[in-house]
C-alpha cells in the first residue's frame, strides 16, 4: 500500500509541474504579444498624426494662394448641405449658358435673316427627330438704335424666321397681334389710314369670327392680315396634326368669311416655337414672324398710357424693325398717330413683310 501512495504522489508532482510549465508559457506569451501590438498601435498612430498634419499643411497652403485673405481651415465635422451642393453643380451650366448666349451674340450679325433655303425644304423630315425643346421669343435691347441682338437658340433663318430685317435702310415694319378685339382697332386702322402707312395684323380665327367687317378692312385698306392660330394656344404642346389645324383652319375661315386670302405670315402665339413647330409652320408654305420691338402693352386692365408706349417706340426703334404692338391697348390707339409723324421726320418709311424675301 505504502509503495502504491508513493507513486501516486509521485504522478501528482509531475502533473503539477507540467501545468505550472503550461501556464508560465501561456503568462509568457500574451506578455510578448502585448508588446508587440502597443508597439504596433504606437507606430500606427504617430503615421496616422503625421499623415493628418501633412494633409492640413497642404491644404492651407492651397487656399492661402488663391485669396488675399487668410482663411481659417474647414471644420472636419461640417459637411455640404444638399442646398450648397446644387449650388455647386448649377455655377458650370450658368456659365455655359452666358458662353452660349456670348457665341450667339457674336455669330448673330454675321446670319442675314431669313432663309434662301425656306423654300427649297421640299424633302419631308420626320418630326420626331426634331428638338420639340420649347423656347420663348426674347432679345436684348438698346438705345443705340441698331438691331437688337436676339437669344435664339435656333437657327431660325433656315425655317423662314424673321425678327427683323438686316438693313441701314430707315425702314419700320408695323404689326399687330389681334387675339380679341378692345374697341381700338377701328382708331388704328384710322390713324394708319390717314398717314398711308400700311402695317401687319396677326389674327386669331376668334377674332375673324366676331369681327368679320374689320378683318376684311384691313385687307381692303392694304394691310396684311396674316396668321395667328385658331385658339392661341403654345404651338410645341401640340401634336402635329393639331398644329397644322391651328394654321390651316384660321386660313380657311379667313378666306370664307372675307373673300380674301390670308397673306402667308405666322407669329407663334406667346412667342413660343421649337424647331419641330418652325418646320412645320414652314413646310405649311409660311414665314414666322417674331419682333424686335415689345413692351407690356396687352394687359387691357393695366395700360401705361400714352407718353409711355411712345417714349419706348422713340427709344428703341431702329432700321429694320418688326414692332410687335397689341390692338388691345388704348395706349398704343392713342400713340399711334405721334409715334409714325415722329418716325417719318427722322426719315423712316413702313415697308410691307413682303419685303423680307
Amino acid at each position: 500500500m505504502a509503495k502504491k501512495k508513493k507513486k501516486k504522489n509521485t504522478k501528482t508532482l509531475k502533473a503539477l509541474g507540467i501545468f505550472i510549465l503550461i501556464i508560465s508559457a501561456v503568462c509568457l506569451g500574451i506578455s510578448i504579444g502585448n508588446g508587440t501590438l502597443l508597439k504596433t498601435d504606437d507606430n500606427d498612430t504617430n503615421q496616422t498624426i503625421v499623415n493628418n498634419n501633412n494633409s492640413n499643411s497642404n491644404s492651407y497652403n492651397e487656399k492661402d494662394t488663391n485669396t488675399d485673405k487668410v482663411q481659417e481651415p474647414e471644420k472636419p465635422e461640417e459637411k455640404t448641405k444638399p442646398q450648397e451642393q446644387n449650388k455647386v453643380t448649377t455655377k458650370p451650366q450658368e456659365t455655359q449658358n452666358n458662353q452660349d448666349e456670348e457665341k450667339q451674340e457674336h455669330s448673330e450679325e454675321q446670319v442675314p435673316e431669313g432663309s434662301d433655303i425656306g423654300d427649297n425644304l421640299d424633302i419631308d423630315i420626320d418630326t420626331s427627330t426634331l428638338s420639340n425643346t420649347a423656347y420663348s421669343w426674347s432679345f436684348k435691347r438698346n438705345k443705340d438704335h441698331v438691331k437688337p441682338l436676339a437669344y435664339n437658340k435656333i437657327d431660325i433663318q433656315q425655317y423662314a424666321g424673321y425678327y427683323a430685317i438686316n438693313t441701314d435702310e430707315k425702314v419700320i415694319y408695323l404689326t399687330f397681334d389681334a387675339g380679341y378685339e378692345n374697341g381700338y382697332t377701328p382708331s388704328i386702322l384710322d390713324t394708319l389710314k390717314n398717314n398711308d402707312v400700311q402695317a401687319a395684323f396677326f389674327v386669331t380665327k376668334p377674332y375673324i369670327v366676331n369681327n368679320v367687317e374689320l378683318a376684311k378692312r384691313m385687307k381692303e385698306e392694304g394691310h396684311i392680315v396674316a396668321n395667328h392660330s385658331v385658339n392661341h394656344e403654345e404651338m410645341h404642346t401640340l401634336s402635329d396634326e393639331v398644329a397644322i389645324y391651328e394654321i390651316e383652319e384660321t386660313a380657311r375661315y379667313y378666306e370664307e368669311a372675307t373673300g380674301y386670302k390670308m397673306d402667308n405670315f405666322f407669329r407663334p402665339p406667346k412667342g413660343e416655337y421649337s424647331e419641330r413647330t418652325l418646320y412645320i409652320t414652314k413646310k405649311l408654305g409660311y414665314r414666322t414672324i417674331f419682333w424686335s420691338m415689345a413692351y407690356g402693352d396687352w394687359d387691357r386692365n393695366d395700360q401705361p398710357g400714352k407718353e409711355v408706349a411712345y417714349k419706348h417706340l422713340m427709344d428703341n426703334y431702329h432700321p429694320g424693325m418688326i414692332s410687335l404692338l397689341h390692338a388691345v391697348s388704348s395706349s398704343n390707339a392713342e400713340a399711334l398717330d405721334d409715334i409714325i409723324k415722329a418716325l417719318k421726320e427722322k426719315g423712316y418709311r413702313f415697308g410691307n413683310l413682303y419685303e423680307v424675301e
